[in-house]
């Protein structure tokens, strides 16, 4: 008797473990089947939003036209005023619908202006169309053989010279022949250049050492301007003293400048530099001076 009962409460437990592993599977399923649904859901559901969204952005109306200019410390060549008259020339944007302006063909005539770098365009969703503007960042003055003159970029690029606009940068003058020209934004920098005619143009020289002195706190503070002579070398005027600086070719600057600034320091312990009139730093290992 006790054994007939012993088996059929075994009978039953298995019964009961396998019911008990087919109803977790349903279930297993059935979560999944939610989940699922769930998920159908939400994408449905963002999708709608995001349709009724874009929907809602393309009838906004333009309401406002914020300009900002960044100018990184740099004096200010470029003016919202200036970018607003570019605008204008593509029509009136106010109360346009966001989607009928067109933001490229509008970024490209910003663009134009020599002095804008970067220029980006975004629109929020309250009509509010935003610009955002880098002003380019002259590095020296150049004075062509001619008289005339332009400025040079931290990228080698030639900026022409605005009407009412004035920066007090070290200047170039000399030896130099290239006129300003925004054909194509005349670009030093430019890898395509013949390595050879890039690093004997007199400009190119000039963009070198200037971005290198713009670089140093006391090269900055002690240069008044840079001279190509009819070696096509250089010669730097100090803002201090009457001496002439022979720098030579663009070679060894890290060496030439320390040398140079090296001996100015000697110079003040041992009664100034006022006696000599050249300082020339052309030959390697060795600066050679000439007094008055």
């Amino acid at each position: 008797m006790i054994n007939l009962l012993n088996q059929l409460k075994n009978h039953y437990n298995i019964k009961y473990r396998i019911a008990k592993k087919i109803y977790y599977q349903q279930m297993r399923k059935f979560n999944k089947i939610l989940l699922i649904i769930a998920v159908i859901f939400v994408l449905g559901g963002l999708i709608w939003l995001m349709v009724a969204v874009r929907s809602a952005h393309t009838q906004t109306l333009c309401k406002e036209v914020n300009i900002s200019i960044r100018y990184n410390d740099a004096d200010i060549f470029i003016t919202e005023n200036q970018i607003r008259k570019l605008i204008e020339k593509t029509g009136k944007l106010e109360l346009v619908p966001i989607e009928k302006i067109d933001i490229a063909a509008l970024k490209k005539r910003i663009e134009k202006h020599p002095y804008a770098s970067h220029v980006d365009i975004k629109s929020s969703i309250d009509g509010i169309l935003k610009i955002s503007i880098l002003q380019r960042e002259p590095v020296i003055r150049i004075f062509n053989q001619d008289g005339d003159t332009y400025y040079i970029d931290r990228e080698g690029i030639l900026l022409p010279i605005i009407n009412g606009t004035a920066s007090r940068l070290i200047t170039a003058s000399g030896f130099i022949a290239q006129s300003y020209t925004d054909e194509g934004r005349f670009r030093l920098a430019d890898i395509k250049t013949d390595s050879l005619q890039l690093f004997t143009n007199p400009l190119f020289k000039i963009f070198k050492i200037a971005s290198y002195i713009e670089k140093k706190p006391f090269l900055k503070a002690f240069v008044e301007q840079i001279y190509i002579n009819d070696k096509n070398e250089i010669e730097i005027i100090p803002k201090a003293g009457d001496q002439v600086i022979l720098f030579g070719d663009i070679d060894r600057m890290d060496e030439k400048f320390s040398y140079l600034i090296s001996f100015y320091r000697n110079a003040m312990n041992k009664g100034g530099w006022a006696k000599y009139s050249t300082i020339c730093l052309k030959y390697k290992n060795q600066v050679v001076c000439s007094k008055n």
